[in-house]
This record gives C-alpha cells, structure tokens and sequence, in this order.
C-alpha cells in the first residue's frame, strides 16, 4: 500500500517510472532492496533512485541521480552515503557476489557438458577403429 502511494506520488509530480531498462538497472536495484524505485525526472532530465523506506515522513526519498541510464547509476548508488537501509552497499556486494558465482557454476556445467560429450564421441571413433582392424 505504501508503495503504491509513493509511486502514485512521484507520479503526480510527473515523474517517469521505470520499470525495465536495456541494462536491467530498475530490475537490479530492485533485487538489491525492494523499497528502491528508479525514475525519471523530466524536469531535472535525468533518471533517479528513490527509497519509499520513510515515505510519507519529511525525510528525503532521493539517493542518486544521473543524466545516463547505465551501470554507472548502480556503482553511484554503491557508493552513496545514503540512509535508505543499513547495509545497502553490503548486501549489493552480496548479491552481486551470488549472481557471479551462479553464472561460474554454469560456465562450469557447460564446460563439463561439453568435455563428456567430445569424450564419450572419441570412445565412439576409437571402438569403431577396432572393429575394422585387422592386425597380423
């Protein structure tokens, strides 16, 4: 409800909310923090993230703001002394972390998938080469 009420809010100052994005920044932060929401600010022309942790009190909603919808919008956020959630930069790094081991763990698995695949068509050739041998 409460967040419904914020984006509602943002909304009526004509604030864009961004939901997908090319560099998946709206997904990502979200994954980070379900309170973060990024917008784009028509007045300012630029895209901003704001937390609805303290909404509707007088405390400030905005984190960071860039003029550029790219990664460099998560690394500002990263390094932001921003009071949205203790932790933010910690658990950012966490799920950061998880997602790289997740996509190793899966290079991994191909690589096996594909080392087993040529092993088991080489013992395939090497048994058929038998077969037509004819030794003295």
């Amino acid at each position: 409800m409460k967040r419904e009420q914020f984006i509602d809010y943002f909304k009526s100052l004509g604030y864009i909310l961004i939901e997908s994005d090319n560099y998946n920044i709206a997904n990502r932060i979200r994954k980070y923090d379900k309170n973060l929401f990024l917008f784009f600010n028509p007045k300012r022309k630029r895209y901003e993230i704001h937390s609805c942790t303290f909404f509707p009190s007088n405390r400030p909603t905005y984190c960071v703001g860039s003029p550029y919808l790219d990664s460099e919008l998560i690394l500002m956020l990263k390094r932001a002394d921003n009071r949205t959630e203790f932790g933010l930069r910690e658990k950012m790094d966490l799920l950061e972390r998880e997602e790289l081991q997740r996509e190793n763990e899966n290079k991994k698995k191909e690589q096996d998938f594909r080392d087993n695949f040529i092993k088991t068509i080489a013992k395939e050739e090497i048994k058929e080469t038998r077969h037509f041998y004819m030794g003295r």
